[in-house]
């Protein structure tokens, strides 16, 4: 027990160095000098017209898609665009790139980033709002079986009360499992709150005293922590410790009939155990707006199940994201042409 303890310990202080050593490169590679050649997608021109006026030592380069980002691309010092290998090294000059989701899983392993020579700056946080209304979408079509009341519509049909064994369930009193605390995280919790839920949230970072959740736990207490849970819903970014950390053991310790959502990632869940453990009864419901292959094969049973809800992996679409998205890659453009820190910094190391 000891050893096992101490090589935890080691994991731990390995883990916290190789950070600090990725956070000293940040700081070495863009934090102190001011980058004065920026490329950006032409639809962006307009908005950054005040930007450059302000700052008449910043060179914006505009692309369009493909090829000419591509020709462009060597002379940029920062580059708000699609991200690829090609781009990242024929960007010899780049110490800033700007990705537009909250995912970058395909993108902390490009040259340049994953060795912090090049910052990479996401939509963590920025996605949370529209996220967190898709969860509760999904949550309150399953609660409240609005797919076959939906159905009850269309064929004019006036029903009284659910049917298929789905009950009709209020949220009051229940409890939430939030599985990652982040951006999206703290917004499904905030909205549980207000919906009168018990909140418990894992994450890996210590988390400060909230009103918002009653208990927060490491990820090594999640299985301690499902057994609780009315409701469970899966908020974490893909790394290798993420991937299907909800599977065959953690479906056996849920609550029976739990309600399971997922905006996250679909490998975050082991997609087989899932279905078994729908048809089982284990979970009583899924609302699923990611799943484990994207696109889902025609063939999963997973879309014939009609305790499930599937969404095409567009949680973080909304009216107001681009607005969101837009001041923050302007804001960071100026940062960047003056040398200051940049906002919402990938840490490649975490994968987050």
């Amino acid at each position: 027990m000891k050893l096992r303890k101490d090589c935890q310990l080691a994991d731990r202080l390995v883990s916290e160095l190789m950070a600090w050593k990725y956070s000293m490169m940040l700081v070495l590679s863009w934090g102190l000098a001011a980058g004065q050649v920026v490329l950006v997608p032409e639809g962006m021109r307009k908005q950054l017209e005040p930007v450059a006026a302000e700052n008449p030592k910043l060179k914006l380069l505009f692309h369009g898609k493909g090829a000419d980002a591509l020709s462009q691309i060597p002379e940029a010092e920062g580059y708000v665009g699609p991200l690829n290998d090609g781009i990242l090294k024929a960007g010899t000059k780049l110490r800033w790139v700007h990705n537009f989701s909250a995912g970058v899983e395909g993108a902390v392993g490009l040259p340049g980033i994953r060795d912090g020579k090049v910052a990479l700056t996401n939509l963590k946080i920025h996605q949370g709002p529209e996220i967190a209304d898709h969860a509760f979408a999904l949550l309150l079509g399953l609660t409240r079986n609005m797919t076959e009341y939906h159905k009850a519509q269309e064929k004019g049909e006036w029903i009284k009360s659910s049917r298929d064994g789905l009950t009709l369930t209020e949220l009051r009193g229940k409890t939430m499992l939030v599985i990652g605390y982040g951006g999206i995280g703290t917004q499904v919790a905030e909205r549980a709150r207000a919906f009168g839920m018990k909140v418990m949230a894992i994450d890996e970072k210590d988390i400060p005293l909230t009103v918002t959740v009653d208990r927060f736990g490491k990820p090594d207490e999640l299985d301690e922590m499902l057994p609780l849970a009315d409701v469970i819903v899966s908020c974490v970014p893909i790394t290798p410790a993420t991937e299907k950390m909800i599977g065959e053991a953690q479906f056996a310790k849920m609550k029976k009939g739990v309600y399971l959502i997922n905006v996250s990632r679909g490998k975050v869940v082991d997609t087989e155990y899932l279905i078994k453990a729908l048809q089982s009864g284990q979970v009583g419901a899924a609302g699923l707006d990611v799943v484990d292959p994207e696109p889902l094969p025609a063939e999963s049973p997973l879309w014939k199940m009609p305790n499930v809800i599937i969404t095409p992996h567009i949680a973080g679409v909304s009216d107001a994201r681009g607005g969101r998205s837009d001041e923050l890659i302007l804001e960071n453009i100026e940062r960047f042409s003056k040398g200051l820190p940049l906002k919402n910094v990938v840490d490649a190391s975490k994968g987050y």
